[in-house]
């Protein structure tokens, strides 16, 4: 409401200098309030008529035209548009004056042609700057909103990365690690200084990556292959995990800890017994997905898998337009999409992901 008061505060202020101007130059003399009152609320009340006539062409032209994409196009048939509106809504007034006074059109316009070339001048002026404006101000408008819509998504995503990573330096985590290396140190000193090497290349890739966005499906690999170095030294044999990705896929890129948070789950949420061994298998499927798909056995108590998967769609959505498909019948899989980068993964990880999907 309050915008709406200073608009046509500013809107009758101009209205009303157009015409003390025209006057000026006409009579050499300004106007008084006591001779031209009526023309003053006259020029007053047309001035805000033009102005509701261009916002209503602009909100109109702003749903068919696009600043963004066709900028010049929009600022051009935005001022194109609005000069015709109101030289008609102008000449209307004009045809009821004379109408109104019993003049001729041709009389009139011998007796008023400087005035009327003079406010034809000044129409055009003030709609071009209006229209200057206008589109700055749309302009600045949206790459504000543009610059909060991607903090956002940076927040929505750091948030997401930090659950991720969080389960992986819990207190929880590291006394299953530190209880395993204690009874190793007694059974077979060789696997603990390897399962501590394997442990710390572990904490190494999660602390390196805490701020990545994306990493290679090289790396994600490496950090599998010593999760997995833990979780066997855990579960013997009764854990197996199978790897069979082509060279090609090597350079794509996943979010971090991806495909160990599905590793994960299939130990956290099954049964891992000599009874029940657990098979992990990540392929590819068409070079356009990355499939990982692991056996059921027993439930095993706990929190539930959504969360994790929830957690995995949620991050791959800012990558790529291809959905996380899960599939849970005989085994449980998951297919995630194979991200390319157009450009390097340093880049990827910048404010911008100049990334396409397979």
């Amino acid at each position: 409401m309050k915008k709406h008061v200073i608009l046509f505060f500013i809107i009758s202020v101009l209205g009303i200098s157009i015409f003390a101007y025209l006057f000026y130059s006409e009579t050499g003399r300004p106007p008084n309030l006591e001779g031209q009152f009526w023309f003053m609320v006259l020029a007053m009340a047309m001035a805000n008529l033009c102005g509701l006539l261009v916002s209503t062409i602009d909100k109109g032209l702003n749903r068919l035209v696009s600043w963004r994409k066709l900028f010049f196009t929009r600022f051009i048939g935005g001022f194109v548009a609005n000069v015709a509106a109101v030289s008609i809504l102008v000449a209307a007034l004009g045809y009821l004056i004379v109408v109104a006074y019993k003049v001729g059109p041709a009389p009139f316009y011998q007796q008023w042609r400087e005035e009327i070339w003079k406010l034809g001048i000044l129409i055009l002026i003030i709609l071009f700057i209006y229209e200057v404006f206008y589109g700055w101000f749309y302009s600045y408008r949206y790459f504000a909103t543009t610059q909060v819509d991607h903090l956002r998504s940076e927040r929505s995503q750091m948030e997401l990365q930090f659950e991720s990573l969080k389960s992986q330096i819990s207190p929880h985590y590291l006394f299953n690690c530190l209880n395993t290396i204690s009874s190793l140190l007694y059974k077979d000193s060789t696997v603990a200084e390897e399962f501590i090497r394997r442990m710390a290349d572990t904490f190494r890739y999660v602390i390196d990556n805490q701020k990545r966005k994306l990493v290679t499906l090289a790396e994600e690999l490496g950090f599998v292959k010593s999760y997995y170095y833990l979780m066997q030294v855990r579960y013997q044999d009764h854990l197996k995990l199978d790897i069979n990705i082509p060279s090609l896929l090597l350079d794509t890129l996943v979010p971090p800890l991806a495909l160990q948070m599905l590793i994960e789950n299939a130990v956290k949420h099954n049964e891992v017994s000599k009874k029940h061994p657990v098979f992990i298998y990540i392929s590819a499927q068409d070079n356009t997905f990355i499939n990982v798909s692991s056996t059921k056995t027993i439930a095993s108590p706990g929190k539930s898998f959504n969360i994790g998967l929830a957690n995995i769609r949620d991050r791959y959505a800012f990558f790529t337009s291809k959905a996380v498909v899960i599939r849970d019948q005989d085994k449980f899989v998951v297919q995630l999409p194979v991200i390319k980068p157009i450009a390097s993964p340093k880049e990827a990880n910048a404010h911008h992901y100049p990334l396409q999907h397979a």
